[in-house]
């Protein structure tokens, strides 16, 4: 073997031998973003004017703090800051950069927490010239869902989601192991580190997609079972902590861990239970919708979101009690317009009527534009109104009809019954006529035993073809 094959072997293995430091750095910079309960962070929503208002800021305020909560962080103070033009080095102005620099100082902060996101170099500059640590609100919700993501699949959704947020702020360290080898034409800069750091996590990304892929595959093969055994399928969705756990909970005897935070549910969750016709139902929990959701956890949680794409009937759960109730509303809807769902049946579920609600609650129904119920989830009030809507809603349409089966047809017979009603038969040894309200999408499967009615009599033809 020459020298020069084997330096581009030792070469290899040393790249190869990188890849697990590449990928723990990459996560190092994102656990170093995670807040631990002995931190305390200063909080600061920059009011654009003229485009927010400050009763817009002080709400964004209020649930940055609960983010900061249920990331584990504590909050030392914060800060609404007016802001008219942006600057592209640091988005702040000067004087508010010092003012920032003074309120570290002051309080020994080791994070301030922003309500929006910057760009890599402002993020830098921002480091650089206050020195604390800068995190942006996309920063504190990954960290929240690095946090609670329990199963296999909601780690890999937060693990792609973070990836893809680190690669574009990678930042070069200096060429490194610069030669790739001997020879003409081999000699050069070669790959330096930041290159090779891209590439080992350009790689993770791709594996990650394959298996998620995979997942969504699988989720495939799982919905055209449901729809061979017609079981409808429920989607609970809505704003972050309003009540979709527990509303799970409610409905199927399930013991779904909930809890009054911020994205306290994360891992897709199935369950079924029986509507008050008879049917059964399988209602799925999904991840909780934000405000300025980051578009990488959109994509991210695909094979979740996907759901809501093939489900029955659409259940938007809304906190009533939430002061923002509006904004929230204004949020989902946003987001399924964005996802292509708004043509979706949906049914509005105004939920924690037990805080003192049920005048608010009457009002919100009387304004509802679509089907709407009022509830409390975690009494258990108002659960069979909301079983009543979901079995009217996913009710598929049906169609009445006049049937003439053989004689001797009874598996026929059997099968109206699994799949419809029957009205009336009548037995005579020409066979079985039969009157039945089935599914309209069983209709064709029937042509053959529809009785004809004759246009010159009240008689009816034969059916167009007997067993």
């Amino acid at each position: 073997m020459s020298r020069a094959r084997r330096r581009q072997e030792r070469f290899r293995d040393r790249l190869d031998a990188l890849q697990p430091r590449v990928l723990s750095e990459a996560s190092d910079e994102l656990s170093g973003l995670a807040l631990t309960p002995t931190e305390e962070s200063y909080l600061v929503c920059v009011l654009l004017l003229p485009k927010h208002s400050a009763v817009e800021a002080q709400l964004a305020l209020a649930e940055l703090e609960r983010l900061v909560e249920s990331a584990s962080g504590k909050v030392a103070d914060s800060l609404i800051m007016r802001l008219r033009t942006v600057d592209p080095a640091f988005f702040l102005t000067q004087g508010k950069v010092q003012q920032l620099k003074a309120c570290a100082e002051m309080f020994d902060l080791t994070g301030i927490v922003f309500d929006q996101d910057f760009s890599p170099v402002q993020v830098r500059n921002l480091t650089d010239e206050i020195g604390t640590r800068i995190i942006g609100r996309t920063e504190l919700i990954l960290d929240i869902f690095a946090r609670r993501a329990r199963t296999h699949e909601g780690k890999l959704q937060v693990e792609l989601a973070q990836l893809q947020y680190v690669l574009p702020r990678l930042i070069g360290k200096g060429f490194a192991m610069s030669r790739l080898g001997g020879g003409i034409g081999t000699r050069g800069p070669g790959e330096t580190k930041l290159e090779m750091d891209r590439r080992r996590i350009g790689e993770r990304i791709s594996m990650l997609k394959k298996e998620l892929a995979a997942i969504r595959r699988h989720r495939e093969t799982q919905r055209k079972q449901r729809l061979r055994q017609e079981v409808p399928v429920v989607a609970l969705l809505g704003y972050t902590n309003a009540g979709k756990s527990t509303l799970l909970n409610a409905l199927t005897q399930a013991h779904i861990a909930t809890a009054d935070q911020l994205f306290a549910t994360l891992d897709p969750t199935a369950r079924r239970a029986q509507l008050p016709d008879g049917r059964t139902a399988i209602f799925t929990d999904t991840v909780g919708f934000i405000r300025d959701l980051p578009p990488s956890l959109v994509a991210a949680f695909k094979a979740t979101l996907e759901e809501l794409l093939y489900a029955d009937l659409l259940v938007h759960v809304v906190d009533a009690s939430s002061p923002t109730i509006e904004q929230e509303i204004r949020t989902t809807e946003k987001i399924l317009d964005e996802l292509g769902l708004g043509t979706k049946p949906l049914l509005r579920v105004y939920n924690k009527i037990d805080r003192g609600l049920v005048p608010v609650a009457s009002a919100l129904l009387e304004s509802s534009p679509v089907p709407a119920v009022a509830i409390s989830a975690l009494y258990r009030i108002g659960i069979r109104d909301l079983l009543d809507e979901v079995a009217r809603l996913t009710q598929p349409p049906t169609v009445t009809l006049e049937l003439l089966l053989p004689p001797g047809g009874y598996h026929l017979l059997a099968q109206l019954y699994r799949h419809g009603k029957v009205v009336s038969t009548d037995f005579s040894e020409v066979g079985i006529r039969v009157c039945a309200q089935l599914d309209q999408r069983h209709e064709k499967q029937w042509d053959a035993y529809r009785i004809v009615a004759s246009p010159n009599s009240s008689d009816v033809d034969a059916p167009l073809k007997k067993d």
